[in-house]
């Protein structure tokens, strides 16, 4: 009798684990896989962009970038086109408002990206030409610096990658500020209220 009232609840053990695994339950803490689907690599991808505006404000348009093979190569390429600057025309055949601007000096490039967990890690450098010595940061007056902060972040978080906070780093460090004076000592949530657009729209 006791031998059959093991083997039952053996039975039942790995008829509940079956289904846990059939309805998708996930791992054993109860995490959800938290990948997110691509479009194939290779087609377009529309990422929102925001760049920053004379009006003190960003400007986000849906913008099409070629798909990467991973979440983390389609996120370092949103990050490549804000540093690239508006250029072209955004979807939809407009022409860009002259007065939206790149995010960041042309010096400054994407040393590095990473994604944890619903986090980006944003790792920028200052490109060192010539003889020049180059600096570590660009130098950037508060309203630029808020602009260029918040057009990597609201950009990176509104582009349905599964980033909902934003690490900014310079040189592989996580500076105390991002260029004197916004904190970027913790990883920074999106700002709507700097977006032009309401949220809706985008």
């Amino acid at each position: 009798m006791r031998r059959q009232l093991s083997n039952r609840w053996l039975l039942a053990a790995v008829v509940l684990l079956v289904l846990l695994g059939a309805c998708g339950g996930g791992d054993l803490d109860g995490d959800l896989d938290g990948e997110v689907e691509l479009v194939p690599e290779g087609e377009d991808f529309f990422a929102i962009l925001c760049f920053p505006a004379a009006d003190g404000l960003l400007r986000c348009e849906p913008r099409a970038i070629p798909a990467a093979g991973s979440v983390e190569e389609t996120a370092a390429t949103i990050v490549q086109a804000l540093i690239d600057g508006p250029g072209t025309a955004p979807v939809g055949g407009d022409p860009l408002d002259d007065e939206i601007f790149p995010v960041l000096p042309p010096s400054v490039r994407l040393q590095a990206f990473d994604l944890v967990n619903g986090v980006a890690y944003v790792d920028l450098t200052v490109a060192r030409t010539g003889s020049a010595l180059g600096f570590e940061r660009p130098a950037m007056g508060l309203r630029d610096e808020l602009l260029a902060v918040y057009s990597l972040v609201n950009s990176l978080t509104a582009s349905n990658l599964g980033i909902e906070r934003v690490v900014l780093m310079w040189n592989g460090e996580q500076r105390l500020t991002f260029a004197g004076h916004v904190d970027t000592s913790r990883p920074l949530l999106p700002d709507l209220d700097r977006n032009a657009e309401p949220a809706a729209d985008l």
